[in-house]
């Protein structure tokens, strides 16, 4: 299925540049594994690695957070809305769920381990 640029476009820059970081969030530790993976080992003060293990683990949460906080947003302003426009905010909070549910699948292993 192609979401179209105009449908994008109504989204936002600042939620698709959220959104773009959480898809990058959760693409880090796999990125990360692959790469380590087929080289066979990567150095340890490389980057990638700092990145992936550091940077990636601390910004789940914050992101998390904020997709959140616009979701609640959004359920909101879909309560005001009525017709075209609350149907808009409608699937921006489904996108925003599946967005939650993924980073947690994702990130409550990692932080049950610690």
């Amino acid at each position: 299925m192609l979401v179209s640029r105009q449908k994008l476009a109504s989204l936002g820059f600042l939620r698709l540049g959220l959104f773009g970081l959480a898809i990058l969030d959760l693409l880090l530790p796999a990125v990360y594994w692959l790469a380590k993976t087929l080289v066979g080992g990567i150095a340890e003060e490389s980057l990638v690695t700092v990145v992936a293990t550091l940077v990636a683990p601390v910004m789940a949460p914050i992101l998390l957070v904020v997709i959140f906080f616009d979701y609640i947003m959004s359920r909101l302003r879909a309560a005001d809305e009525q017709g075209e426009l609350a149907a808009h905010y409608r699937s921006i909070h489904r996108i925003e769920l599946l967005l939650i549910g993924l980073m947690l699948a994702c990130w409550i292993p990692y932080f049950a381990t610690l």
